[in-house]
Parts: structure tokens; C-alpha cells; sequence
């Protein structure tokens, strides 16, 4: 009896009742306008928006303000479609730091999203990669009404046999972006339920080169500003709101 005693489970507190009542609620108030309407998430395929600005990614080369294209081709890694670009800054040289390369692999139809894409981009590279770390940085928008976008990247140093690069990698979507694609599933779970359609992505990888076996803390301000304009040149194209 004793042991019985000791075993039987505690009743839960009113503190945990009130939790599981409020979550409660909190579901029901997010689903009503669905049971109003009768259409909810999962009654329809729902629309992508700016699908075919992401298709035209393949192509043509994405404008990125302060830079001008050298460079542009599709290319396949992992079975999917990327695009390769190099770009220099305007009125720039070939100098360190005035060049870049740019890894697009966009999205292009309802069911495809974000999976093992850095996985793929390692192998196909054959990077040894070290000194990988978060860097995450905000973009203004450009009317100065709305938040700052915030967008959580990861930078990592990548060697091959020849090269040396700073690499900056981030899902993009129109109200931000990150590395993790578990990240885009809960962005595109609100968006499927406050605006019934799906959050539109593109996976983006930022090649700098540096100096061999360099350290690429000395140029994270400098990617930074690039990844910065390849966000923005996506928001003003891609992801443009009459888009």
C-alpha cells in the first residue's frame, strides 16, 4: 500500500490547469476565422506567392544594389537546380573583398522545401569546413514604416584544394529568413494559418574569398553587407509586394 502510495501520479496543479486553458484558447481564437469562413489550411492547396519571380532566379541573375553581375549559369547540385553568379562592386576591381559569388537554389513549386541543401552544397564544393558559427544581422526595409527584418545566417570558413572562402548561408523569405530549415516550417505553419497561402523561400550561399586558410572573423562585416544587399535585392524583386 505503501508503495502504491508513493507511485500514484499527482494531481496536476491549478497553475497547470490554467496553462493548458489558456493554450486552449489561444488554438481556438487562431482557428476561428478558418471556421467561419470554412476554409481552412489544409482544405486546398494552398497558393505560393511570387513563384514565378523565384523560377525566373533560373533564368536570369538577381540584381543586387551596389553590384553588377560578371557572371551567371545554372548549375546542378544534389539533384536540385542551382544558379552560380559572381559579382564585383560597382566601379570596383577584382581586388579582395570587391568580388563575390553567389549560390541560388530557389524554390519552384508548392511542394518542395527546405532540406539538406548545405549538406549538398558541402559535398558538391569537397569543403572542408571549420569555424562555423551564427551571425545574425537586420535589414531595414525601405519605407521605414515596418520592423526590421532579422535573419539568423550561418558563417563558416570553407577550404577546397585551391580556394579559401568567408561563406554566409540563410533561407530567404519576404519577412526574413534563417539557416535552420525546422526555422522556415514554423514561418510557413503562421502563414498558412493567418494568410492561407505558403511562404515562399530560396536558399542563398554567399562565397567570399579570402586569403588561404584565413581567419573569417576579419570579414564578417564585410559579408555581412553583401548578404545585406542580397536580401534586399530579393525583397525588391523576387519577393516585391505587387510581385
Amino acid at each position: 500500500m505503501a508503495d502504491a502510495a508513493q507511485t500514484r501520479p499527482k494531481p496536476r496543479s491549478l497553475v497547470q490547469w490554467g496553462l493548458i486553458a489558456m493554450l486552449a484558447a489561444i488554438v481556438a481564437i487562431a482557428a476561428l476565422p478558418s471556421y467561419f469562413s470554412g476554409q481552412w489550411p489544409w482544405s486546398s492547396e494552398l497558393p505560393v506567392p511570387h513563384l514565378e519571380e523565384l523560377r525566373t532566379l533560373l533564368e536570369e541573375p538577381l540584381a543586387v544594389p551596389g553590384w553588377e553581375n560578371t557572371f551567371y549559369q545554372e548549375v546542378p547540385i544534389g539533384g536540385d537546380r542551382w544558379t552560380l553568379a559572381e559579382y564585383r562592386q560597382v566601379g570596383g576591381t577584382d581586388a579582395p573583398g570587391e568580388t563575390f559569388g553567389l549560390l541560388l537554389r530557389p524554390q519552384r513549386s508548392g511542394d518542395q522545401q527546405p532540406e539538406v541543401e548545405w549538406v549538398d552544397l558541402r559535398g558538391a564544393q569537397s569543403w572542408q569546413v571549420d569555424n562555423r558559427h551564427q551571425v545574425r544581422w537586420q535589414l531595414a526595409p525601405e519605407s521605414g514604416t515596418a520592423d526590421p527584418l532579422s535573419v539568423t545566417t550561418q558563417y563558416l570558413r570553407g577550404i577546397d584544394t585551391r580556394n579559401t572562402f568567408a561563406v554566409m548561408q540563410w533561407y530567404a523569405w519576404p519577412s526574413g529568413g534563417h539557416f535552420a530549415p525546422g526555422k522556415w516550417f514554423w514561418a510557413d505553419q503562421v502563414q498558412q494559418w493567418q494568410q492561407r497561402q505558403r511562404l515562399p523561400w530560396v536558399a542563398v550561399s554567399i562565397l567570399l574569398p579570402i586569403e588561404p586558410v584565413g581567419d573569417i572573423r576579419s570579414h564578417t562585416a564585410t559579408v555581412t553587407e553583401i548578404a545585406q544587399a542580397v536580401q534586399q535585392g530579393l525583397l525588391t524583386t523576387t519577393f516585391s509586394s505587387d510581385g
